[in-house]
């Protein structure tokens, strides 16, 4: 469902222009819900029939049993028609970078097993977030081994300093393969019809205004488009009821149902009054917004793929049926 006075017209149309994209970076702060968006948008993606990557570098297995699966490897793996995940690891990374580099697995394996070369690597500030963000890079852009990637990176601060490492590699290496694969990274993420970035945040007025600001520095800092904000976590919409008449209801129990109900509306008034009040600064602030998602607050808990299906299935119940 949409939030009413957002620039979109809805999940299922926010996922149609996201299709087109060949690398989506979710970001947001931790807790938020990042993960839980990628593996939704990878499992929306590959059921518009595009072969998708959901890759993170998350070091447990949540991406993996959303999407039905145990366990994450650290090479692709199936986790449904079409749907692939990956967990990314920094120093495999690395090792494949130098494969590439070098032309050869054998002779990488050789130089990146050793002992005093990995203590080199975890040195070098900033090559570990480069191996991962030109690992991703690689298999949506250039091998173009999936139609589409959805990477769950790291939270808004972390994904900000990974995403930079680009320019400063071009400000500061001039000659060599580095500079060579830092400017074609980065000429992918600022075009938009490559790379956009699909930001998560919640329904509060500090948490938003996070996320505008993380918008922001994201479109100058790094120059990467925006394709979508997704408020996770609203509650549902519901009407306000008074009690009756006490006779009516001796035992108390209409009215306590009665109050939960209201408890769970005005919870959800305050929250459409933050994102509202929220779109409106933004607006009045000459800030371009982008089409703005709500996803629905599960009280039950995501457990795993039926849960996945089940928010689907509310956020496009035409393609669902």
């Amino acid at each position: 469902m949409a939030v009413s006075s957002a620039p979109a017209s809805g999940f299922g149309a926010v996922l149609d222009a996201l299709a087109q994209r060949q690398l989506l970076v979710v970001s947001g702060k931790g807790g938020v819900g990042r993960t839980t968006v990628a593996a939704l948008l990878g499992l929306s993606l590959a059921r518009r029939g595009r072969r998708v990557l959901v890759a993170t570098v998350g070091l447990d297995d949540r991406l993996a049993w959303m999407l039905g699966q145990r366990t994450l490897a650290e090479t692709p793996s199936v986790a449904g028609p079409g749907l692939y995940i990956q967990r990314v690891v920094p120093t495999v990374s690395v090792r494949e970078y130098g494969a590439m580099v070098l032309r050869s697995e054998r002779i990488a394996g050789a130089v990146f097993d050793s002992a005093p070369i990995r203590r080199l690597v975890r040195a070098v500030p900033g090559l570990d977030d480069f191996a991962v963000l030109g690992k991703i890079w690689h298999e949506a852009v250039r091998a173009r081994s999936f139609d589409v990637v959805v990477f769950d990176g790291p939270a808004t601060g972390h994904l900000r300093y990974t995403l930079g490492i680009p320019q400063a590699i071009l400000k500061t290496v001039r000659i060599g393969p580095l500079p060579r694969e830092a400017q074609a990274m980065q000429a992918s993420l600022e075009d938009p019809m490559v790379t956009q970035a699909v930001l998560v945040g919640l329904p509060d007025r500090w948490p938003l205004t996070e996320l505008g600001e993380m918008a922001a520095s994201l479109r100058s800092e790094s120059r990467v488009h925006i394709g979508g904000i997704f408020v996770n976590g609203t509650w549902p919409e519901l009407p306000a009821f008074q009690a009756g008449p006490a006779e009516l209801d001796p035992d108390g129990q209409v009215a306590r149902m009665l109050a939960a109900t209201n408890v769970v509306a005005q919870q959800a008034a305050r929250q459409r009054g933050h994102v509202e009040a929220w779109l409106a600064g933004e607006q009045a602030a000459g800030r371009r917004v982008p089409p703005v998602v709500s996803l629905p607050w599960r009280f039950q808990g995501f457990a795993g793929l039926a849960d996945a299906d089940d928010v689907l299935a509310t956020l496009e119940p035409r393609r669902a049926a």
